[in-house]
């Protein structure tokens, strides 16, 4: 049956996206947005479709699907839905904006599409344009309000995110020399011999795709962009893109003969525990709620690269952190995004008494809150949990004390932050309460219950299509 074949499903998530980009530019406000939002759910539609159909395999050359990336495509087609499905309100309180909304709702569908090819192919090389693509569509969604710190903001995440990815671009030239092909599904299958070279490739991988990623000391870049971007841009950026470009590297890092070398695996583990650890504390001196979230992520980020070096079960708490975060932080960034247009001020200080003045936007606000910061029942801590699990059944003790360290000081840092916006009573006096619409709460809400849901199903890690995606990766869980 034509339906039940991945490929026609492959075909859509990607062609969704691309008519929606072109599609868009009608010279018709309202009908660009309709046109955006349709193609969006098209491509949530086929990307839930690959999620749950059990087929998998490569298709020609270039093209090619398992269950880890099924995984990731349905993550990116739903946090692409929302986002444009959200834009509408964020734009109507826009002034002068830099962008028209046919333009607009196109970089946003582009963007989306350079992700959804970045994990729908099996070239590496290809993979590697899709990330860089990603720069291209997405920078100058960054300006849309014409602000000098946006313009200065778009200047560093191309300048900065470009110039880690020619170190990748290096890695996989470097590996197409050692290997002759860089297709992953085959290097996967038959990994070459360890060599220096080879050793080589992982590390420049590591800094060229985790400059994207935002890993410590590569991302200057990450808290400006996603803190300027507008918010339903910003819920992509932390979101789905620093995954995605997690995913380019991990399709690297699995052309390392099994086991994986000791110094390789501390390599990632380090990386990944300093920018956790160091993220954890930047946050606790900003006064900018979008630049508190923007930290947020990139401590997730290298909570889940930790989890990659790893392997096994950590690497499945990863993959569950991952998706459960992209819906939990979208959320987060929908929620900062309704308080942005309703009180005019990114500064912390200058809000108060959300519980009163936006009661459900509060609500939502509060509770993706506590599910970024890994806290009960939610996804967020389950794969926490199995990281921290997975570092002491592998006796890496002071891995684990380091990353509880970084969880303990970034939950307090950021529901702290929160509780005062949120709880906290106007020295002024009663604050009134302001209009909310279905379209400003809907979402924060329906993305952070996801993320909910997540944590109720993982119980005991029996989430299916995790399992399945930790399984497509060697030393993942068979």
């Amino acid at each position: 049956m034509i339906l039940s074949s991945p490929v026609l499903w492959l075909y859509l998530v990607l062609l969704a996206p691309a008519s929606g980009a072109v599609l868009s530019q009608v010279p018709y406000p309202r009908a660009s947005e309709i046109v955006a939002r349709v193609t969006s759910l098209l491509a949530l539609a086929a990307g839930g479709a690959l999620l749950a159909l059990p087929g998998a395999g490569t298709f020609g050359p270039y093209f090619g699907l398992d269950r880890l990336s099924d995984l990731f495509l349905f993550m990116v087609a739903a946090v692409y839905a929302s986002s444009t499905w959200f834009s509408r309100g964020y734009l109507s309180h826009v002034d002068r904006p830099f962008l028209t909304p046919e333009r607009y709702y196109g970089l946003l569908s582009a963007f989306a599409l350079a992700m959804l090819f970045t994990l729908s192919v099996s070239d590496l090389g290809l993979m590697w344009i899709g990330v860089e693509g990603t720069t291209v569509a997405s920078a100058l969604l960054i300006v849309l309000e014409r602000k000098p710190a946006s313009v200065e903001a778009a200047w560093r995440y191309t300048i900065i995110a470009s110039a880690g990815l020619t170190l990748s671009l290096f890695a996989l030239l470097l590996l197409y020399r050692e290997t002759g092909t860089l297709d992953a599904f085959t290097l996967a299958a038959h990994p070459p011999p360890l060599t220096g070279s080879l050793v080589l490739v992982v590390g420049l991988a590591l800094v060229g795709y985790g400059t994207k990623v935002g890993l410590f000391p590569m991302h200057t870049w990450l808290p400006d962009a996603h803190s300027e971007a507008p918010s339903p841009v910003s819920a992509l950026f932390s979101g789905v893109l620093l995954p995605t470009a997690l995913y380019a590297f991990l399709r690297v890092y699995d052309v390392v003969p099994q086991p994986v070398p000791a110094a390789l695996r501390y390599l990632v583990i380090v990386f990944g525990l300093v920018t956790a650890l160091v993220a954890a504390f930047l946050l606790q001196q900003q006064r900018s709620f979008k630049r508190l979230l923007a930290y947020s992520s990139m401590e997730n980020m290298g909570v889940a690269t930790v989890g990659v070096g790893l392997g096994g079960l950590a690497l499945y708490g990863a993959l569950l952190l991952l998706v459960a975060h992209a819906f939990a932080k979208s959320s987060a960034f929908y929620s900062a995004g309704t308080v942005l247009r309703r009180l005019g001020t990114t500064q912390m200080s200058r809000v108060r008494d959300l519980r009163h003045r936006l009661p459900a936007t509060g609500a939502a606000w509060a509770l993706s809150g506590l599910a970024v910061t890994g806290t009960p029942p939610f996804g967020t801590f389950f794969g926490e949990l199995f990281i921290l699990s997975g570092a002491i059944l592998d006796g890496q003790l002071a891995v684990a004390g380091v990353l509880l360290l970084a969880l303990v000081v970034a939950f307090l840092g950021v529901n702290a932050q929160l509780g005062r916006m949120i709880f906290l009573e106007d020295p002024q006096g009663p604050s009134p309460r302001l209009s909310e619409n279905l379209g400003e709460t809907f979402l924060p809400w329906g993305n952070v219950l996801v993320a909910l849901l997540l944590g109720l199903v993982s119980l005991p890690y029996l989430s299916e299509a995790i399992r399945a995606a930790a399984g497509a990766i060697p030393g993942g869980i068979p």
